[in-house]
């Protein structure tokens, strides 16, 4: 019996609290904070080796159609994408990258069955829309689209 009763008064209790979270006037906002996109350059970029960023040299397709490559001229580390210009890269992990003019970010995962995944972050540079407004410049997200 004071199971039931213990129940009940809980029930009672949350609804309650659903009921005053409610409640709220209505010129209230609430920030839910969610995954922001930012580019950042770390203080101590990580070292990697030659024979590491091998595994990641060359070209990767976009979602978007476009190609991601990644080369190494001597120490210098370079991506581009599409037909930009290239951007100079540091390692920011073991399969991550930044370039120094914070225009990208890359994540590259190797999978087992020879599959590649991983996401692209990019500086979208404002344009002209059709209707004559403009969008400005803002970050985007790629993805690797799987074999």
């Amino acid at each position: 019996m004071r199971t039931i009763i213990l129940g009940t008064l809980l029930g009672l209790a949350a609804t309650g609290m659903a009921a005053h979270a409610q409640t709220l006037p209505p010129d209230s906002t609430v920030e839910v904070p969610g995954h922001a996109l930012r580019i950042e350059v770390p203080a101590q970029p990580r070292h990697m080796l030659r024979e590491d960023f091998q595994q990641f040299a060359g070209a990767y397709d976009l979602s978007n159609g476009d190609t991601l490559q990644l080369r190494r001229a001597g120490s210098i580390m370079y991506a581009r994408i599409g037909k930009q210009p290239e951007h100079r890269i540091v390692a920011t992990g073991r399969n991550a990258f930044v370039a120094l003019d914070r225009q990208l970010k890359v994540r590259i995962d190797h999978h087992a069955d020879g599959s590649v995944g991983g996401e692209l972050v990019m500086v979208v540079p404002a344009r002209r829309l059709a209707d004559g407004g403009t969008q400005g410049e803002h970050l985007a997200t790629l993805a690797f689209p799987g074999r």
